[in-house]
């Protein structure tokens, strides 16, 4: 499956990467990393589903503490869609 990364995603990695670098770039790049590195796996052949269900419907979460990758898995399209990406206890009412 092909992954589409929607315009959010960038905006909320470097969000992510400017709140921790402010104390530590390094853990910054690698925190980045690891999220990059964990939505490059969801292409893999039967790990597409690999996230729980959404609190949205239709969506599915992947963590990377103490992150949550929000997607979409659309099967007709062969793609699955990265929304975005938010911090586990940020409270998410109306964000999708």
């Amino acid at each position: 499956m092909r992954i589409v990364i929607r315009e959010q995603v960038d905006a909320d990695l470097d969000r992510i990467f400017e709140w921790i670098a402010k104390d530590n770039p390094r853990a910054a790049t690698k925190i980045i990393r690891r999220i990059r590195q964990r939505i490059g796996r969801l292409a893999t052949p039967g790990l597409e589903h690999m996230g729980r269900p959404g609190l949205d419907e239709g969506t599915r979460e992947l963590v990377e503490p103490p992150y949550l990758i929000v997607y979409e898995v659309h099967e007709a399209q062969e793609e699955i869609v990265v929304l975005y990406i938010v911090h586990a206890a940020q409270n998410r009412e109306g964000e999708f």
